[in-house]
């Protein structure tokens, strides 16, 4: 406790406590607080120094940039940092867009909304605008995640503040987490999965199961509005540890079977209460979809992608990265050898240690998932099925992008690293033979993790976005109904960029999201369903050809013009400009007209 010493005001009453007495009150609950933090100040330098390295690695987000490797979803997430400041300052609904897909509108809930980390970063967003919360999220999930993880070793594995900091590296800058920052940001942010694993093991010794209970379920929760996915493969990972745990010490699996039971109910029950609504609304809600996505087993991973170097760390810029990373935003592999060789032989040597055999079975259960239906070796099919076949038959699973299922090897390798390094230095030797002991294991750890030490995320210029938008000229056209980009885009970044660009003003019938085919048939697809006057549109565009414009097409596209809602038609200057603009003269019956960079059609009066 924080001692001051009591001197009573001379005008304080006897039934309120004096101000310097109050002072000594709240100086001593910040100090009983900050005692609970589980992080002292030594602890500070490894989360200082994570913070600098998940700088480095953001440096070039912090501005308009947009990364290199996937702009399209980084300016969909932009979109969502926009969305999140206007939900708040607004007091929209923040699980529902009608500014894409009009006049349908998008189901946020069902489109990764990110509002985990977007509605607490409101604020930046309102000050230095989305883009720069874009890089503030990452530096934060990053460093986040790795002091997480340096926290869990800390408790579960080990004291010692090195191998700490080394597993956090790992398990927080793995190839993985540093390629999801190019624009799937909702999958770096990780910093609660090693929080809820933890909470997990920790109900079976629970004193108060209820309240370990309501905290867990309150973690569930807010991982739920990170991301769904990853708190999906937390779930089978913490159940495949239960498993190894019952199979390993099964009397004392029973006998705390009625804490841990009663513990995890309370954490279902109370994530189930305050998730009923956002569950509801995503699967049943407005612009609802189904699985399965038929493009998720199009993501697998070679079995040599795991040994190999990914192209976003040092080992791949040194020209040792994997001919098979040739999508940087899903390096959800890519360890290296010399990690792997350590893990299985940490695996082998110390199989005996509880939480050896738990990470090992967990690795080794997501690495063989993550190879998808069929196990591929260099690029050809062995012909041997990958058990994940079967588990594609059943809901959820038929939605998983397989090779996300990798992401979960990286923090199971990091505690064996853990534990393979306090096994060692754990010892007391004599003391010239623990000086040795602690240079092998640095050695080997430096050798081990230095190459895979990540780079700076590659950027560039956004898309520019025509004056239209950016100076509000779109308000003389546009009035409560929607704008028709000429042609409309099934998966569209120009839209989105337009639409922050225009202070998220406009409506559009096109976008980049998921929603159902059609309002009969609810299965995933990208962009909007595209009608008739969409299709010729975008042939138009792909052959450079100006069609036939009879009144049966004329009276099509009237049709679907009064569907969308659209007051306006937008054609901006790009490949085949002139066909697209001489086949909407024919369609609407009159010329469009020259502003700010862009060609528009005001149909307010045609579709009234």
């Amino acid at each position: 406790m924080i001692q001051i010493s009591e001197r009573p005001g001379a005008h304080a009453s006897p039934e309120e406590p004096a101000p310097p007495d109050r002072l000594r009150r709240a100086l001593e609950w910040v100090a009983a607080a900050a005692r609970r933090l589980p992080l002292s100040a030594d602890d500070l330098v490894s989360v200082m120094v994570f913070a600098g390295l998940a700088l480095v690695v953001t440096a070039g987000l912090w501005g308009t940039s947009a990364t290199e490797a996937n702009p399209r979803d980084h300016a969909l997430f932009v979109f969502f940092f926009e969305h999140a400041a206007h939900a708040v300052t607004d007091l929209n609904n923040p699980f529902f867009t009608p500014l894409m897909g009009a006049p349908d509108g998008v189901n946020l809930m069902a489109n990764t909304a990110f509002l985990g980390v977007t509605v607490p970063l409101v604020p930046a967003t309102l000050i230095a605008g989305p883009a720069f919360a874009y890089g503030l999220a990452m530096m934060i999930s990053l460093a986040g995640t790795a002091t997480a993880w340096y926290v869990f070793v800390r408790r579960h594995l080990s004291p010692n503040r090195g191998i700490a900091f080394a597993a956090g590296a790992l398990a927080g800058f793995s190839p993985g987490l540093v390629g999801h920052v190019n624009g799937h940001p909702n999958l770096a942010a990780q910093f609660m999965l090693p929080l809820i694993i933890s909470a997990v093991i920790r109900l079976r010794t629970a004193a108060n199961p209820v309240r370990s209970g309501v905290l867990l379920g309150l973690m569930i929760v807010y991982q739920f509005f990170i991301n769904e996915e990853l708190l999906f493969f937390t779930a089978i990972a913490c159940l495949v540890m239960v498993a190894v745990f019952a199979v390993s010490q099964p009397q004392q699996a029973l006998d705390d079977a009625v804490r841990f039971a009663t513990g995890l109910g309370v954490a279902v029950g109370v994530a189930g209460v305050l998730l009923a609504y956002p569950l509801w609304f995503q699967f049943s809600g407005p612009q609802h979809y189904t699985g399965p996505f038929v493009w998720a087993p199009n993501w697998y991973l070679d079995v040599v992608a795991y040994p190999s170097y990914g192209n976003n760390s040092i080992a791949g810029w040194f020209g040792s990265g994997s001919r098979f990373n040739n999508d940087p935003d899903e390096t959800n592999a890519y360890l290296g050898l010399p990690l792997m060789l350590l893990c299985v032989a940490t695996a082998i040597l110390l199989w005996r240690v509880l939480a050896v055999r738990v990470a090992a079975v967990v690795g080794l259960a997501f690495m063989i998932f993550s190879f998808g239906d069929k196990i591929r070796l260099q690029g050809a099919d062995t012909g041997i099925e990958g058990p994940y076949k079967t588990l594609r038959e059943f809901p959820i699973f038929d939605s998983v992008i397989t090779s996300r299922l990798g992401l979960a090897v990286a923090p199971a390798a990091a505690v064996l690293v853990a534990c393979a390094a306090h096994h060692v230095l754990g010892a007391r030797p004599s003391s010239a033979l623990a000086g040795r002991r602690r240079t092998v294991v640095w050695a080997v750890l430096a050798a081990v993790l230095v190459p895979l030490t990540p780079t700076t995320i590659k950027t560039v210029p956004p898309m520019p976005v025509p004056q239209f938008y950016s100076d509000g000229a779109w308000r003389r056209y546009v009035d409560d109904g929607s704008i028709v980009p000429v042609p409309p885009n099934l998966a569209s970044e120009p839209t989105v960029r337009a639409l922050v660009a225009a202070d998220l003003g406009p409506r559009f019938i096109d976008g980049y999201y998921i929603g159902p085919t059609s309002p009969d048939w609810p299965i995933a697809r990208f962009g909007p369903y595209p009608r008739p006057t969409v299709t010729l549109l975008q042939q138009v565009q792909e052959t450079g050809q100006v069609p036939e414009i009879t009144p049966e097409v004329r009276a099509t596209a009237l049709e679907d013009l009064r569907y969308w809602e659209a007051d306006a038609l937008v054609l901006v200057p790009g490949p085949n400009a002139e066909p697209l603009r001489l086949t909407v003269n024919a369609l609407v019956g009159e010329p469009g007209v020259a502003a700010d960079g862009v060609w528009v059609w005001d149909v307010r009066d045609l579709v009234s």
